[in-house]
């Protein structure tokens, strides 16, 4: 008995049908899953399906164009099932790319493995409450591995855990070689920006807070083994980034004492202490967050503590011309609009070196201080140095 009619058209595919068939499938359940009231959650539990459609449609598109010019320059007869199928795969495609941009909110004319992809992060990321038992399924989904932005967050947390995990001393040489400490300024606003963003992905999706707030709780808890998932990057790289800002802040704050940077200065005077530890006629330069003034102020502190140490036991040595020198051309710089209680704070210290070296003699007897700015009080400074 001879193969029916149907068949040879089907074999005419040589192997594609069983592709193309599976597309119509898919493209039904997917059209009703889009047409449901709860369209959101039916794709976030289907949403394998999502990229099953994104992943075959190129080959899908090329597989289906080809079939239709056969069909047509060969007259398949439209009774057959395989010329059905081909309608059906393309009667379905249009009506989803249709679907699929009316959800997506964007313009039909975008490829459709395009729209597939906006319409599944906006799947994964529609606002909703969650129960504490779906908080970290939800952070599964939310972060995979593949995802680009949990790639840069997961670099950025390994490079710190290298650089960080050696012991930190802010009195002590810095740990550091240069060309690492040039990597971490230059690497550091960028992985800042991915934490931030990855964080607010999560608490966009959670309207009750619980799911950042676990997440947050648990990133302050050294990580005791490699991290395994998407989630577990996040917490790795955002405990080593809150480390290191301590580490960091603590630098500036025992380094520019009795300055006290604001916390938007403390980053850049941080980076400035680093280059300072390798080349020490680096400037700290004015910048949005500090005036030259404010700049010149913080480098005056800074040389106080390296050369006059005010707060140690016992009087520093003699200071050579060169360095009052400098010590003159920062005062100048901070002259130049430095004001508030840190300036008084500098001021007390150029006045306890000046009171220490001058206890006992005539100059302290006769001594007044000058009503100028530092730059004076530096100069009678220098003045009492014998």
């Amino acid at each position: 008995m001879g193969r029916p009619v149907a068949d040879e058209y089907r074999l005419r595919l040589e192997g594609r049908a069983e592709l193309l068939e599976s597309a119509r499938l898919r493209y039904r359940t997917l059209l009703e899953d889009l047409s449901a009231k709860m369209w959101e959650e039916r794709l976030r539990r289907n949403v394998a399906l999502l990229r099953e459609v994104a992943e075959d449609q190129a080959r899908v598109d090329e597989v289906l164009t080809a079939a239709l010019r056969r069909a047509q320059a060969e007259a398949w007869p439209s009774p057959s099932p395989t010329v059905q199928l081909l309608r059906d795969v393309q009667v379905l495609r249009e009506k989803l790319v249709l679907s699929v941009a009316q959800r997506a909110a964007r313009g039909s004319e975008k490829s459709l493995v395009g729209l597939l992809k906006e319409l599944e992060e906006q799947a994964l990321t529609a606002p909703r409450e969650l129960a504490p038992e779906q908080r970290w399924a939800t952070a599964l989904e939310l972060l995979p591995e593949e995802l680009p932005l949990l790639q840069e967050v997961s670099a950025f947390g390994r490079f710190l855990a290298s650089l960080f995990v050696r012991p930190f001393d802010p009195e002590a040489r810095l740990p550091f070689r240069v060309d690492e400490l040039g990597v971490l300024r230059r690497r550091w606003s960028p992985g800042e920006a991915a934490l931030a963003s990855a964080w607010s992905r999560l608490s966009r999706v959670d309207r009750t807070g619980g799911l950042v707030g676990e997440l947050r709780k648990r990133a302050e808890r050294a990580p005791l083994q490699p991290p395994r998932n998407g989630p577990e990057h996040l917490l790795h790289a955002e405990y080593w980034r809150t480390l290191v800002r301590k580490h960091l802040e603590l630098l500036v704050r025992t380094r520019v004492r009795p300055i006290e940077p604001t916390a938007s200065e403390r980053i850049k005077v941080a980076w400035w202490l680093c280059a300072v530890e390798f080349v020490p006629e680096a400037r700290l330069p004015a910048s949005d967050v500090a005036s030259d003034g404010r700049a010149g102020l913080i480098e005056l502190a800074y040389e106080l503590r390296i050369l006059l140490r005010p707060d140690g036991p016992e009087d520093p040595p003699r200071l050579p011309d060169e360095a009052w020198e400098r010590l003159r051309e920062r005062a100048r710089r901070a002259d130049q609009g430095a004001h508030g209680p840190d300036v008084k704070r500098v001021r007390d210290v150029l006045r306890t070196f000046i009171w220490k070296r001058s206890m006992g003699n005539a100059v302290m007897r006769g001594w007044q201080e000058s009503s100028a700015g530092l730059e004076a009080l530096v100069e009678q400074a220098w003045s009492v140095d014998p």
